[in-house]
């Protein structure tokens, strides 16, 4: 088995994996992982056939392990931990101290032989939002008037609130997903405070709603906001489990659970603040 860099021209091949496995990302998201992390998104390739792929995107000292996809005919054969342990050992040469991902119950035991262990368990949260949307308990008056778009001068507040709550520098991230969809990106500033964000991007299965962070009372007027701005459309949110108001204020909009992660590390751990921690971006980058 051969492990090579990918590129764009392996997009298609990408594009049919993750239908087989039902995922939700579009063109667009593997554009972003290439452009992110252009030396570090590998395909495996088996008599010069692409069976594979497996990426990571750096943040400092921090990567995150995205898109491990393998060809359904390749399944049982050793070619997802063939690709995992290409990826940590490029981490590794670059002296990359936390590896993380999102595991499903599939990957988690994988990943468990590579030395990941469990932080918390995200759970994705799925449904059509309300036509018009009922908003959630708060959500009116004037406290709701504190939302408005999120400015490209406003990033370096966003910036400092999310490294403060997730423990990761995501600039390149959060830039990458504002600059695709400005319009669905909103920010919650009282008294000059910036207390907290939401940001929104499409998919092939519905619009991923997150990440959203801040504040508690800033974090469920975004929400109520963001819930009204795709009422009638389908989204995902992924929700720490331990973050009990967020899972409620999911479940108020009349969203279902459908499907569980499970955050790991390898290396040095971090904690985020899960209080503040409302919805990821997707488990290609937490």
């Amino acid at each position: 088995m051969n492990v090579r860099t990918m590129t764009v021209d392996d997009i298609p091949f990408a594009m049919r994996l993750k239908t087989q496995n039902g995922w939700n990302q579009l063109e667009a998201d593997w554009r972003r992982q290439l452009a992110l992390e252009p030396t570090g998104s590998f395909v495996a390739e088996l008599d010069g056939r692409a069976v594979g792929t497996a990426c990571a995107c750096v943040f400092g000292d921090i990567a995150w392990v995205n898109f491990v996809l393998v060809d359904k005919a390749q399944r049982g054969q050793g070619t997802g931990s063939a690709l995992m342990r290409h990826v940590i050992d490029w981490l590794d040469a670059r002296n990359v101290r936390t590896i993380r991902l999102d595991a499903t119950p599939l990957g988690q035991p994988v990943y468990a032989k590579l030395g990941f262990v469990g932080d918390f368990t995200l759970s994705r949260f799925e449904g059509l939002l309300p036509s018009p949307s009922e908003r959630l308990a708060g959500g009116e008056g004037d406290l709701a008037s504190n939302i408005s778009l999120l400015l490209p001068s406003d990033l370096a507040a966003m910036f400092v609130l999310d490294e403060a709550i997730t423990k990761t520098r995501r600039e390149k991230l959060l830039c990458h997903i504002h600059e695709a969809n400005p319009d669905l990106s909103h920010k919650y500033t009282r008294a000059g405070r910036f207390e907290g964000y939401c940001l929104c991007r499409p998919g092939s299965n519905a619009w991923q709603l997150g990440p959203l962070q801040g504040m508690p009372d800033a974090a469920l007027y975004l929400l109520a906001d963001a819930a009204q701005r795709l009422a009638g459309q389908r989204v995902y949110l992924d929700v720490p489990l331990e973050n009990v108001p967020a899972c409620v204020s999911a479940q108020a909009l009349g969203l279902t659970a459908q499907r569980t992660f499970l955050r790991m590390t390898r290396g040095r751990r971090i904690a985020e603040d899960v209080r503040l921690f409302w919805t990821g971006s997707g488990p290609e980058k937490g």
